[in-house]
Parts: C-alpha cells; structure tokens; sequence
C-alpha cells in the first residue's frame, strides 16, 4: 500500500474544483434515491481522507470509512472530527471485513480504476449488501466521447466493443509499476453487475465538460450549471469519462 502512503491526494484535488463538485453534485441526486438513509450503515470503500464523508455522513445512522491506507485513514480521522458515528477500518475491497448483509449502502468512488477482475470485488460487495440494499459505483468510462472520436479519427470503431479494460498509464508508470488505472466497458460493468445478483436503477454521465479548453473559457458555475442539466440526459450515451450507478441488490 506504499503508493496510496505517498502519493499527494489534495494535491491532486486542488486543482479540480469541477470534478470535484460535479461528483457531489451526482452523488446528491443518487443518494436522494435511497429511501429511510437515517436508519441504515453506509461503507465508504477507498474512502481516502474522506473527501465524500461530509456529504454522506449527515444522511446515514453510521458511516464506516474503509481504506488500505493508514495515513489517509489518519488525515481522514483529524479532518473528521466533528461526526460522531463514524468508524475508521483499514481493509481493502477485496477482502471486505465484514459479515454477509451486514451493510445497507456501499459507496465506492474513484476506486474501480484500480482492479483488473472487477466482478470480484462486486462479487464481495454483494456479499455483504442487505438484502435490496443499494451500491453506488463510479467507474472511468473507456467509451467516452473523446474515446469515441478517437476511434473515429483512427478507422478504429472496432475497439469500442471490445469490453476488456484498458490500461491508461504510460509506458513508463508500467514499466516503473505505478499502480494500476484502467477504463472499464460500460457493457462489461453491467454484466459483472447482473452475474452477481446486482440491477441498475440509475445511471449518471459525469464530468461531462472535463476540457481543459472548456474549463479556461467557462466559468466554474457555468459548467457545474451545464453539468447537472446533462448528467442524466447523457447517460445512455456514455458520454463522460465517469459513470455513476445507482445499484441495488435483489432479494
């Protein structure tokens, strides 16, 4: 767990407002759709140092942030002071230390990118998630617009059905053996989803205007204004480069 130890994480949040909020502003949406919060638990997997936490935090009866990273749980645990009911576990996605439907709500951000066999981890996901109780998942889109136009440009319409992630470091973060970051196949997340025991109810396009261009030319309200009008209207597409899902899982 040594890179998630070193590397800078506000760093890289200090500088993308607008992700950052276009999140939140999908996760409002999502999580105004989970009926009776104020009686349930919610498991925060990579939860970091708890960028998401004062959000979710006021809706939930308890809240477990869970990372591999002791530092981040630390930063996580000062920042955090304030909430009462939370709880700090070190563990991964993998290996979830928890008993079967033990959890009402799984939230797992800015996470997916990092695991090669997803179904895995949605496989002990499951596992732990009550009966009819709800995942949100965000994963990086690998058929995304720009993905798209890509495709496009090179005669290569082929690759956008092909459902195997891919890979987006250089060649140099390989060979240097960065931590993995891979785009998933929306089709791919979806059967993994249905093969265990999982349904979609809602789907979110997000950070829809992520251009450095855009982000130069645009106000920061202007786009986060443009961000909420199409974060439905631009899911069937795929369009961004984050998917957010509202799950649930079947009796």
């Amino acid at each position: 767990m040594a890179f998630y130890d070193s590397y800078d994480y506000h760093h890289y949040w200090k500088n993308r407002e607008y992700e950052n909020q276009a999140e939140i502003i999908a996760l409002r949406k999502l999580f105004q759709l989970i009926p009776q919060k104020k009686e349930k638990n919610i498991l925060d997997i990579g939860a970091g140092f708890g960028r998401h936490t004062p959000l979710y935090a006021p809706l939930f009866k308890k809240a477990i942030l869970l990372e591999p990273s002791l530092k981040l749980l630390q930063e996580a645990r000062k920042s955090l002071k304030n909430f009462s009911h939370l709880a700090f576990k070190k563990g991964t996605a993998q290996k979830l230390p928890y008993p079967e439907q033990s959890i009402d709500t799984v939230l797992i951000i800015r996470v997916a990118h990092h695991f090669n066999n997803l179904s895995l981890v949605l496989q002990e996901i499951s596992r732990v998630l009550a009966p009819n109780g709800t995942l949100i998942l965000e994963f990086a889109n690998k058929i995304h617009f720009k993905a798209k136009i890509k495709a496009l440009i090179s005669n290569n319409l082929k690759s956008l059905n092909n459902l195997t992630p891919i890979d987006q470091r250089s060649r140099k973060n390989i060979k240097e053996g960065s931590i993995l970051f891979l785009n998933h196949h929306p089709k791919a997340i979806e059967k993994s989803l249905r093969e265990n025991n999982l349904k979609i109810i809602k789907k979110l396009s997000v950070s829809n205007f992520r251009s450095p261009i855009l982000k130069k030319i645009l106000p920061l309200n202007w786009l986060l204004f443009l961000e909420k009008i199409t974060q439905p209207l631009l899911a069937p597409l795929n369009f961004g480069p984050s998917i957010f899902l509202l799950v649930t899982k079947n009796k």
